[in-house]
C-alpha cells in the first residue's frame, strides 16, 4: 500500500508520525523480501501461488490500517498544536472540514420536535477540480469500505460551504458524557482524486475538551483563552415556534446540560421572579424553565466532567426583584446547589490559573450583576462581565461594530462578545414570523470565520444564538491550544 495513503496534511513534526513512518515502511519491506524468496519456492506450485499474494497483500493493508488508526488519527485528534515545534510548522494554508447544523426549521418530527438541515464547511487555499467532499453515516477511518451518502466538488461552491437536504431532530434527552468527544452519527471527509484524504471530521460533543487540553491551559487565565458560550443561554425551546412573536422569545433549542456536552463553556442568564419561583426570562417574556433546574442541570454536568471551568453570567433581573430579599432568596439558592463548587471572588483568585482553579477543585464563577452581590454571601459571587454588544441588526452592522471594536485595546479580565443579531421593536412587528432563527442563519457562518480568521487572538468570551450553527467550540479548542504553548511572536502566522 503506497505510503502517501497515510500522508499528514503540511510539515510533520511530531515523533508519533515519524515513528509511524519508519515502521511502516520497515515493515513493508520485510515483508516485500518475505514475499520474494517464497515465491521461488511457491511459484513450482502454481495453486498457491496466488492465494499466498492475496493473504500478503491483505496482511500489508491491515498492519498499514492498524498503524494509521493508531498514529495517524492519534495525532490528528490532538489539533495539531502539541508543542512549541508546532508553533512554527502549523501553516495557515491547512485544508479542513467542519458540519453545522442549520438554525432554520426543516421540518418537524410527528411530536413537533424541530428538525434542521446538516451543513458542510471546508477551508481550502486551493481546491481544484479533483477534490472531492463526501459525508458518511459511518466512520471512514474505521470503515475504508464506507460509501458516503452525499459527495461535491468544493470548486462547484467558491463560498466554502453547502447546505445539505439531510435533516437531523433537535436532541431532546441528554447527550452521553463520555471520556472523549462522541460523534453524533454524521461524518465529513475531504479528499484528493487518487483516494488520499487530506482531512476528517465528524458531527461531535466535545464535553471534557478542557480537561483534554490541560498541558496547554493549565498555565492560563480564563481571561486569556477563548471561550465558546451563548446568548440568552436559558431561552431553548426544541419544538416549533407557534405563538404571536414566540419566534423572538427562544436563542437556543437544547438544555443547558446539552450545551454543556457539546462544550460550551459561557451561559448568559436573565432571571424573572414569579410568585415563590425563579424562571428564565427573555427580557420581559417568561421562558418554561426555572432557574433551580438549571442549576441542577450545570451539577449534574460538573459531577460527570470535573475539571470543566463554567462561566454563569446573571446578567439581568427583568421582573419580579422588587426589594433586596428576592435577590437574597436568588442568592441562597444558587448557593445550596452550587455553593462547593464556586470560585470566590478574592485577591487569592482573581488572577487564578485554569491549574490553580483544578488545584483548589473550584470550576464555576457566577457573575451576579446586581448591587446585592456582595450583601449576603460575601466574597462568592463575581462583578459583571463587561460585554461588546453592537446591537446590530445585519450582519453587515455587526461585521463593522467588531473591525472597530477589535481595532481598540479590549477589556481587562474576563468580557465577552456578543455575537448574534439583535431585533429592535421596529424589525419585530414588520416581521412577527421571521424570528431569531432567521438572524442566527444570517450571522453564524460569518462568526465562525471572524473569530477563526480575524479576532481569535483577542477575544475572549464568544456568544452566540444556535450555536450548532457555526464552528466557534472548534476554534476556541484550537485556539487555546496555541495560546497556551506558542509565544506570541507566531501568533501572526497561525489560524485556528
Amino acid at each position: 500500500m503506497p505510503i502517501s495513503l497515510y500522508k499528514r496534511t503540511g510539515r510533520c513534526s511530531h515523533l508519533q508520525w515519524c515513528l509511524f513512518c519508519f515502521i511502516h515502511a520497515s515493515a513493508e519491506l520485510l515483508l516485500q523480501n518475505i514475499y520474494r524468496h517464497l515465491v521461488l519456492t511457491l511459484i513450482v506450485n502454481q495453486r498457491y501461488f496466488q492465494n499466498f499474494r492475496s493473504l500478503i497483500e491483505m496482511l500489508l493493508y491491515c498492519f498499514g490500517f492498524f498503524i494509521y488508526f493508531n498514529f495517524v488519527q492519534i495525532a490528528q485528534s490532538n489539533h495539531i498544536i502539541n508543542s512549541e515545534q508546532d508553533c512554527y510548522s502549523n501553516s495557515p494554508m491547512a485544508v479542513r472540514v467542519f458540519l453545522t447544523v442549520s438554525s432554520l426549521t426543516a421540518s418537524t418530527t410527528t411530536k413537533g420536535v424541530v428538525k434542521r438541515h446538516l451543513e458542510v464547511n471546508w477551508v481550502a487555499p486551493l481546491p481544484i477540480r479533483s477534490d472531492r467532499i463526501h459525508i458518511y453515516r459511518v466512520d471512514p477511518v474505521r470503515d475504508p469500505t464506507a460509501i458516503p451518502i452525499l459527495s461535491l466538488e468544493p470548486i462547484d461552491y467558491p463560498g466554502g460551504y453547502y447546505k445539505t437536504d439531510i435533516e437531523l431532530s433537535v436532541h431532546t434527552r441528554n447527550l452521553r458524557v463520555s471520556s472523549k468527544y462522541t460523534c453524533l452519527g454524521y461524518w465529513a471527509t475531504y479528499k484528493r482524486i487518487s483516494g488520499e484524504m487530506v482531512t476528517s471530521t465528524c458531527l461531535r460533543t466535545q464535553p471534557k475538551w478542557m480537561s483534554e487540553s490541560a498541558y496547554h491551559l493549565a498555565g492560563l487565565q480564563l481571561s486569556e483563552i477563548m471561550i465558546p458560550g451563548s446568548h440568552d443561554s436559558g431561552s431553548f425551546f426544541y419544538r416549533q415556534e407557534r405563538e404571536p412573536f414566540s419566534k423572538y422569545k427562544y436563542a437556543q433549542e437544547v438544555s443547558i446540560f446539552n450545551q454543556l456536552v457539546y462544550g460550551l463553556r459561557y451561559f448568559d442568564l436573565r432571571v424573572g421572579h414569579y410568585g415563590d419561583k425563579f424562571y428564565i426570562n427573555h427580557n420581559f417574556l417568561r421562558t418554561e424553565h426555572t432557574v433551580k433546574s438549571i442549576l441542577h442541570e450545570v451539577h449534574k454536568f460538573l459531577s460527570l466532567s470535573p475539571k470543566e471551568i463554567i462561566i454563569l453570567d446573571f446578567h439581568n433581573f427583568p421582573h419580579g426583584f422588587h426589594n433586596d430579599k428576592i435577590h437574597q432568596k436568588l442568592q441562597k439558592l444558587i448557593v445550596s446547589v452550587l455553593g462547593s463548587h464556586l470560585i470566590p471572588f478574592t485577591d487569592e483568585f482573581e488572577n487564578a490559573t485554569i491549574g490553580d482553579l483544578w488545584e483548589h477543585k473550584k470550576n464555576i464563577l457566577l457573575s451576579y450583576d446586581s448591587d446585592t452581590r456582595n450583601s449576603f454571601f460575601p466574597g462568592v459571587f463575581w462583578p459583571s462581565i463587561p460585554r461588546a454588544w453592537g446591537n446590530k441588526q445585519t450582519a453587515e452592522g455587526l461585521k463593522e461594530y467588531f473591525r472597530e471594536f477589535f481595532e481598540k485595546p479590549t477589556p481587562q479580565g474576563l468580557w465577552a462578545s456578543m455575537a448574534e443579531i439583535t431585533p429592535n421593536t421596529k424589525s419585530i412587528i414588520l416581521h412577527p414570523v421571521s424570528g431569531l432563527r432567521v438572524l442566527a442563519e444570517k450571522i453564524n457562518r460569518n462568526i465562525t470565520h471572524w473569530f477563526r480568521d480575524l479576532y481569535w487572538q483577542k477575544a475572549n468570551i464568544v456568544a452566540t444564538d444556535y450555536f450548532l450553527g457555526n464552528d466557534i467550540i472548534d476554534v476556541a479548542i484550537r485556539t487555546n491550544r496555541i495560546k497556551g504553548i506558542c509565544p506570541e511572536s507566531a501568533w501572526s502566522n497561525m489560524t485556528p
